[in-house]
């Protein structure tokens, strides 16, 4: 091999290994892509401090404060939502369903739409849909109290449409389908997108190593 080859040579290896390495920071960035969006939960650590009082589909009063010990997803809801919504739900529900057997899961869904969906609309809403059960709340409350809490504290919001973005009259707002997943001493270990395929992974994952440090 001449030296001209040798030189080529050692810049493919070297273009080998720089790829090679890439690809591996990329996997592992994008493992950690839905905790705490974007930073792993011991460097951003986040803690439930405040709660509010919210009514459930049986009109009873809820804190999520009460759910300490449990392991437990908080998402929006709201039940004219002609999009996601339901979707979100129905990938809960699937996960509900692979781990029925973890005594400490438990699921809550906010309604966005407060004025709307009173204790009996998400009743009627989690009945039709087969989401109906002591271990998944469905909550409302107070239109501004409720919204700006699930912000300041979930970081999970939403905004109105105007009329020229609606695909129909029940077409209010525009919200992105996250999941806070919430550990047993009320950390909050991550945000994930259900629909994502890579989010969605790390979702069951962070989940499981959740359920498992609440039974230690």
């Amino acid at each position: 091999m001449n030296k001209e080859k040798k030189i080529v040579f050692i810049f493919v290896i070297i273009a080998v290994l720089l790829v090679a390495g890439f690809m591996i920071l990329w996997q592992f960035s994008t493992a950690n892509l839905y905790t705490s969006k974007g930073n792993s939960y011991e460097e951003n650590p986040r803690k439930v401090t405040t709660d509010i009082e919210m009514i459930d589909s049986n009109g009873e009063s809820k804190r999520l404060m009460d759910l300490r010990g449990k392991v437990w997803l908080i998402s929006h809801v709201f039940t004219r939502c002609p999009g996601q919504c339901a979707g979100v739900c129905v990938v809960l529900d699937e996960i509900r369903q692979e781990l029925k057997e973890e005594e400490n899961l438990h699921l809550v869904s906010v309604t966005l739409d407060p004025d709307h969906d009173s204790p009996s609309h998400l009743k009627d809403f989690s009945k039709k849909h087969g989401f109906d059960s002591k271990d998944w709340w469905f909550l409302t409350g107070k239109t501004n109290e409720l919204n700006d809490y699930m912000m300041q504290v979930f970081s999970l919001s939403a905004q109105e449409k105007e009329d020229s973005e609606k695909v129909n009259p029940d077409d209010l707002f525009a919200h992105k389908p996250m999941v806070a997943l919430v550990d047993h001493e009320l950390n909050i270990r991550g945000w994930f997108n259900p629909f994502d395929k890579s989010s969605s992974k790390a979702l069951r994952q962070q989940l499981l190593l959740s359920l498992n440090e609440s039974k230690s």
